[in-house]
């Protein structure tokens, strides 16, 4: 998912313009782990996404990139430097498809830093950046061990645009690595706990040809009365900036039959969650999962807080 945007106009442009509430497409918004807890620990580890599940997320969302032998692995930005201590290793390739997932192995996880992220130099040393098969495996022992389902979001991080061939292949390794035999169908969609995610509308489309999961396609702005027939056509949800989610545009996409899920909510501005529930909103990407379901409890006090229920796929031509 793109950075936070994260300012006082924001929160007061959302206010102005979200003047009537939309009906959810689920009676109990999702709170979706943005990255992890990435606001108080590195984004896309392993910690990050142990706090999130303690902190009560409903989902977890990784962001999937391929390395250089083709191993899917959690990570936000191509560019190493952003995320990791890649610069104490100068010999080693500095994009992570250029890179193997044992040399990936030698680098220590870090923080962005910023308002939206954990401060940097936060969080223990030696933090690795985790496989999905890692992510998966620790939600299915999660269940195994407690019975309790934590959603998976993942996102096909694209380089360049449409189906081309590092594309495919990374839709190809996230489809595989879901219908694993070793997690006994755990996330085939049977329990409403895999949402996938793509900003390429090729992407998007071919992750719903390959499967029977629900598709989101993810978009900066709201989309267009033609955009949303479109979208509607090779997408069950929309995941949209937070700041363009006014009535208006909630009440189109739902009658087109998407829900919608927005991004990306944080400390920073940590109002901003109850007024996404109020507006009707299906779901929030958030780096503070503590912070959203505090809110979501202010904001819908009536709703008990029973198992969740994800928006699932819609049958589609």
């Amino acid at each position: 998912m793109p950075k936070h945007l994260s300012s006082l106009a924001l929160a007061l442009f959302v206010a102005l313009t979200c003047t009537a509430a939309a009906q959810p497409a689920i009676e109990r918004p999702l709170v979706i782990a943005h990255r992890g807890a990435s606001q108080y620990l590195p984004e896309h580890t392993m910690e990050a996404y142990r706090l999130a599940i303690r902190q009560g997320a409903d989902f977890i969302e990784p962001d999937l990139l391929l390395t250089a032998d083709g191993i899917a692995v959690a990570r936000h930005d191509r560019a190493l430097a952003l995320t990791t201590n890649i610069a104490a290793h100068p010999t080693l390739p500095s994009n992570i498809d250029q890179i193997t997932f044992e040399q990936l192995r030698g680098l220590q996880a870090t923080s962005r830093g910023g308002a939206a992220y954990a401060p940097l130099g936060a969080g223990p040393t030696g933090l690795l950046v985790p496989s999905f098969a890692e992510v998966l495996d620790e939600l299915r022992a999660l269940h195994a061990s407690t019975g309790r389902i934590v959603g998976v979001y993942p996102e096909v991080k694209t380089i360049g645009g449409g189906l081309n061939t590092y594309n495919r292949a990374l839709a190809d390794a996230m489809l595989a690595e879901l219908a694993h035999p070793r997690h006994g169908g755990l996330f085939d969609g049977s329990r409403g706990n895999v949402i996938l995610q793509s900003f390429d509308p090729e992407v998007v489309a071919y992750l719903g040809r390959g499967s029977s999961l629900p598709v989101v396609q993810l978009s900066p702005q709201c989309p267009s009365e033609a955009d949303t027939a479109a979208i509607a056509a090779r997408a069950d949800g929309v995941g949209m900036q937070a700041a363009r989610a006014n009535a208006e545009c909630l009440h189109r996409l739902r009658a087109a039959g998407l829900f919608v899920h927005v991004y990306t909510l944080s400390n920073a501005n940590p109002d901003l969650h109850a007024l996404m529930f109020r507006n009707g909103v299906d779901g929030v990407f958030t780096n503070a999962p503590d912070t959203a379901i505090a809110q979501r409890e202010q904001a819908l006090p009536g709703v008990p807080p029973r198992e969740w229920i994800a928006p699932v796929r819609r049958r589609r031509d």
